[in-house]
């Protein structure tokens, strides 16, 4: 494959400029990678050994601001055709006109292959920068939770399952990357179509040169209309196999998105379901509850006196009631731990008694608390 790409772009004039441009633009995108791979390595480490604070957040915001130019900025490429070019014929020079019409499909062809050929490297190189990112990143967040038992001491942490998920997480993300932006499928279409107009073009230099051997020195009409047929016919056998490839790239595109907005609207589905439930769950628990005294042995209490109600929240703040006969009853309390404790003369001696009691959402807890003195 490398062989050929060096093969045809020897056949076509002004290579060395496009060379360069083409080494040129490779080797700013490969800087590009490298910046954003040490972007995210200084964030992870950063983060995990907690230097710089909140501004070490920044790093992977600009590893993708430069992921997104890198997309956004590559040069366009479209394959160019002469078109103010037309084989002429000329009757009187028929060997002159039948070589403009095998140079003009001959170099015309060579452009497409050049242009695959030169197209196929923006697509091979982040193809495999990402897939071995991932596969790293896979690799790494299956190894890093045994890693962490092992090393409990040393590397503190890396046990946590959190951890292995981010680096899945990532991976996952860069597969995803490498299948909405098409750079292996687009990698393998750049060869396969290359290889077919190379294999085309190989066919039509022995056709012709068959047809010429058999049209002699002076080659008649029929001998003529064969050679132009076969031009015609393979230069329309390039285009066609360009354009498959086209169609193929659309299909590809339209796939994508269709998939992709599947996917963004399962996660918005899945993400609004989690907001809904979360939303539930806060509104059942800032439901209140209600808390049902009894009062065992009220009666003891002497004659002209209260028995009076204490209850306590988790903050400390304390509501004193007295309550009426052998019962007590609070509404509209809060979710929560509270201690509820009573208070009553009996025989002249101060007697007490409390409990802890959770109060859930919309519930009523029930409590029994009793009055006794020690010479009862």
């Amino acid at each position: 494959m490398p062989a050929s790409d060096i093969s045809e772009n020897k056949q076509l004039p002004n290579q060395g400029g496009v060379r360069e441009g083409t080494e040129l633009a490779k080797a700013t995108t490969v800087a590009i990678w490298v910046t954003i791979s040490l972007l995210l390595m200084s964030w992870l480490i950063s983060w995990h050994f907690q230097v710089g604070g909140r501004w070490i957040h920044l790093l992977p915001l600009a590893a993708f601001i430069l992921v997104v130019l890198l997309i956004r900025f590559q040069p366009a490429k479209d394959i160019e055709t002469e078109e103010d070019v037309i084989p002429q014929w000329n009757a009187e020079k028929v060997g002159d006109s039948l070589a403009d019409i095998h140079s003009y499909v001959i170099q015309e062809a060579g452009k497409s292959i050049h242009w695959y050929w030169r197209a196929k490297r923006s697509k091979s190189f982040p193809s495999q920068i990402i897939r071995f990112s991932a596969w790293v990143l896979a690799a790494a967040g299956g190894l890093l939770p045994v890693a962490g038992s092992l090393f409990q001491k040393s590397l503190p942490g890396l046990e946590n399952g959190l951890w292995a998920s981010l680096l899945l997480g990532l991976a996952a993300a860069l597969v995803g990357l490498d299948k909405a932006f098409g750079y292996s499928s687009g990698w393998a279409r750049y060869v396969l179509t290359a290889t077919s107009i190379r294999r085309t073009l190989e066919e039509f230099r022995l056709d012709w040169a068959e047809l010429m051997a058999k049209s002699g020195s002076s080659p008649t009409a029929e001998n003529i209309g064969l050679l132009v047929d076969r031009a015609k016919k393979f230069r329309i056998d390039v285009e066609a196999l360009v354009l498959q490839e086209t169609k193929d790239w659309v299909t590809e595109f339209q796939n994508s998105m269709v998939q992709m907005e599947k996917d963004v609207a399962a996660q918005v589905a899945a993400l609004k379901a989690q907001v809904d439930k979360a939303a539930q769950a806060k509104e059942a628990a800032e439901q209140s509850g209600s808390i049902q005294l009894e009062i065992q042995s009220a009666s003891k209490a002497d004659t002209g006196t209260a028995v009076s109600v204490s209850l306590t929240d988790a903050e400390g703040k304390t509501v004193h009631e007295n309550a009426s006969g052998a019962s007590w009853a609070k509404i509209n309390v809060l979710p929560g731990q509270y201690k509820i404790g009573i208070e009553a003369t009996v025989k002249g001696q101060r007697v007490e008694d409390q409990k802890v009691v959770s109060v859930k959402p919309g519930e009523i807890a029930p409590v029994q608390l009793t009055l006794c003195s020690f010479d009862s």
